[in-house]
């Protein structure tokens, strides 16, 4: 299925806004390959929060993930799922074709490594935010949007969007590991329809919590 908000200050000397975007984006393509050349504001006014969906209630519920990525509180009805192209890091987990969590990590270090630009959250969401808008381009792509949201207690950069030709929305989240020197992402498909299914994200836990 298809698959990083803010000004972003870009710090490589000779890369303008556009082509650092550009350059991460080609390092971040991998559990969600998602938009132009711009700065983008975040806004707190739309957000998909908590309260806007419907809440969910499973028995049977454990823990699903690993220690690199991080960990969500799910039930039993989840099966692992596979997206090609995805990280080896990568995880995902899935109700349905159209309901999907997903977690990965990104190294900042590697990143900068391979762009010569700081990584943080911020960077990381701007990027999805460039993908989206470039996708949207070809693609039928509606309510793209970024904001500073927190994904249960953490601080975090929320880009959501909705594809009308599916019925799906996708909602990511980017988030600074405390030692700031990797972002977790986190990622949650859905339908209108299923809007309840976007707090089983809010479990999220990262590794060492």
């Amino acid at each position: 299925m298809k698959r990083i908000l803010g000004v972003a200050l870009c710090a490589a000397m000779l890369l303008s806004l556009s082509s650092c975007l550009r350059l991460i984006a080609g390092s971040m393509r991998s559990a969600s390959s998602d938009t132009s050349s711009e700065e983008y504001s975040y806004s707190s006014e739309e957000t998909v929060s908590s309260e806007d969906a419907a809440s969910s209630s499973d028995s049977a519920v454990t823990e699903y993930g690993n220690d690199t990525v991080g960990w969500m509180t799910l039930d039993g009805t989840f099966f692992k799922w596979y997206t090609p192209g995805n990280t080896e890091t990568c995880v995902q987990y899935a109700k349905s074709p159209s309901e999907i969590l997903t977690m990965d990590v990104f190294d900042c270090a590697a990143v900068k490594e391979q762009t010569g630009v700081d990584f943080d959250s911020l960077m990381a969401a701007n990027t999805k935010m460039y993908q989206l808008e470039q996708d949207s381009k070809t693609q039928n792509i509606e309510k793209l949007t970024g904001a500073r949201e927190p994904l249960g207690s953490y601080p975090a950069y929320q880009v959501y969007c909705y594809y009308p030709d599916d019925d799906q929305y996708l909602v990511t989240w980017y988030m600074d590991s405390p030692d700031k020197t990797k972002v977790y992402y986190v990622a949650a498909e859905f339908r209108s329809s299923e809007m309840s299914f976007f707090n089983y994200a809010q479990t999220y836990k990262m590794p060492g919590n």
